[in-house]
Formats: C-alpha cells, structure tokens, sequence
C-alpha cells in the first residue's frame, strides 16, 4: 500500500475541473453555499451530498452529477436528488471538494467504500438524517 489522501481546498462548481487528482477515483464532498465552506468536516451544514467513485475519476463523476442535476440527463441520483429538492440553487451555489485516492488495489477501492460510508455516519451523528441529495 502507498499514497497519502486528504481532501483538497473547495473549488467552486463553475471551477470542478480544477479538483486536484480528478483523474483519480476517490470520495467528494458538494456544498450549497453562496460562500465557500469554511471546513471540510462531512457534519458541515452546507454539504448536500457526499459521493463515490471507484469504477469512475472523479472528473467524470462530477460531470455525471451536473449532467443530472442541470439537464436532467440519467448518470447521477444524487443530481437527480439535487434537482428535484433543490430547484432555486444554480451552478453558482455549489462547491466541491474531493479525496483521490490511489492506494493501488485491493486497498483503493476498499478504502473509497470505507471512507464514503464513515462520512455519511458523521454526518448522520451530527444531523440525524442523510445529506439531501444521499439516498440509501
């Protein structure tokens, strides 16, 4: 096993690109706020939804999450989510923050279903329900 994970500095939605190791797979985190989210703790109050990705970059999987949630198109529930219970929110509230990660198999993809699932129950701990565009 090798590498060291971390996730890196919110970008804006408009600037998703720019995630470091978005040719990575790994685990993210979406925030609605008309400021950039001041930690990246998975209870913050801002975030709506933490995600996935080890068949997948996380490039692509941001993508897919846009696709959905501003066009309507299938490849993400989450964007479906974000679409459905979050009408008035527009590309311009949203931030990213991502977690390569790359381990080398089996240790990346164990540890991105791992660390995914460990967010979600911070999370849960703290609010006492799912981000609002997770799903179970």
């Amino acid at each position: 096993m090798h590498g060291e994970v971390g996730f890196c500095e919110w970008r804006s939605w408009e600037n998703r690109g720019e995630v470091p190791g978005k040719d990575s797979p790994g685990v993210y985190f979406i925030a609605c706020s008309d400021t950039k989210p001041d930690s990246y703790r998975a209870h913050h109050e801002a975030i709506i939804y933490i995600g996935e990705t080890s068949q997948r970059t996380l490039g692509r999987r941001l993508w897919e999450f846009n696709t959905s949630a501003f066009n309507g198109k299938p490849g993400h529930s989450g964007g479906h989510t974000f679409k459905r219970n979050m009408p008035d929110a527009t590309p311009g509230h949203l931030w990213v923050s991502a977690c390569p990660v790359a381990l080398g198999e089996p240790y990346t993809t164990a540890y991105i279903k791992y660390l995914e699932r460990r967010l979600l129950w911070e999370y849960v701990n703290t609010w006492g329900c799912l981000p609002p565009c997770n799903s179970m």
